[in-house]
């Protein structure tokens, strides 16, 4: 166990109607869950959706992760806002489009069981760190094409050109070799801009050597060179997952995109 998943487990709530381990898919060899947090104190009839994706480099994590994020949760929570995190299949369990497809599956299931948990299915926020967050990207992206139930997307230090991160460099990660680069481009977002798409709020450190802030960089551009709603906040010296980050910096990151999400969930 990581020690971001055992600072999750030492964080989950236990107060609030949870739902663990709803199962939203089965195939033959797995049996996919989210865990769904209500509200604290419902402000509607309907509680918006934030919809938490976990990073852990395609490969590894669960839908515990979300509890690293503890203060986030309660207070979404106590603002009326329902928490959603969801497991997925990991690339090298069944590829690259199986994860996808995992991630969408489990937001169309909550849409499609909003009722049962007292959720607003058209008003949904997701937000994702790393491999999470380009997960987030790659889900949002897509679905706001049919629609306009994503309201933002937070993308914290994802990866966004994935050909370009993965397959053009010396370091490639070992199951990179097996997927062709069509493949990899279903999962670069900067390969899937169109013209509906929700606000998106970019965090990334300018000395990640794990995904180069470049990649936040290119795609920051791409956004605002065809008018989309995007913000960029680059984080001196910070490395992959805010290392070298001060803790007063860390604090101040999880408070701006806590104001984000609290800001467009009032409609601000």
């Amino acid at each position: 166990m990581s020690e971001m998943e055992e600072e999750a487990r030492q964080n989950a709530p236990h107060d609030g109607a949870i739902h663990k381990d709803v199962v939203y898919k089965s195939t033959l060899l797995h049996t996919l869950t989210l865990d769904i947090y209500e509200p604290l104190e419902r402000k509607s009839d309907k509680a918006p959706i934030y919809f938490y994706i976990h990073g852990g480099s395609w490969l590894h994590g669960d839908k515990e992760l979300v509890n690293v994020y503890q203060k986030t949760v309660h207070t979404l929570r106590e603002q009326g806002i329902a928490v959603v995190s969801i497991d997925y299949r990991y690339v090298s369990q069944s590829g690259i489009d199986a994860m996808i497809s995992d991630c969408k599956d489990a937001l169309i299931y909550v849409q499609n069981h909003a009722k049962e948990y007292g959720l607003d299915e058209h008003f949904i926020g997701l937000h994702g760190h790393s491999a999470g967050a380009n997960l987030a990207l790659v889900t949002g992206l897509t679905l706001s094409k049919q629609n306009s139930d994503i309201h933002f997307i937070v993308d914290e230090y994802g990866p966004t050109d994935v050909v370009k991160l993965l397959k053009n460099n010396n370091n490639s990660p070992w199951w990179t070799f097996a997927i062709p680069d069509a493949a990899m481009k279903d999962l670069s977002p900067i390969d899937m801009l169109h013209s509906s798409l929700p606000p998106i709020y970019i965090v990334h450190g300018d000395a990640d050597k794990k995904v180069p802030i470049d990649q936040s960089l290119a795609f920051y551009k791409r956004l605002k060179d065809q008018d989309s709603e995007v913000t960029l906040t680059v984080i001196p010296g910070a490395d992959h997952s805010y290392r070298g980050a001060s803790s007063e910096q860390v604090d101040k990151i999880r408070s701006d995109v806590l104001a984000y999400m609290l800001a467009a969930y009032a409609g601000e």
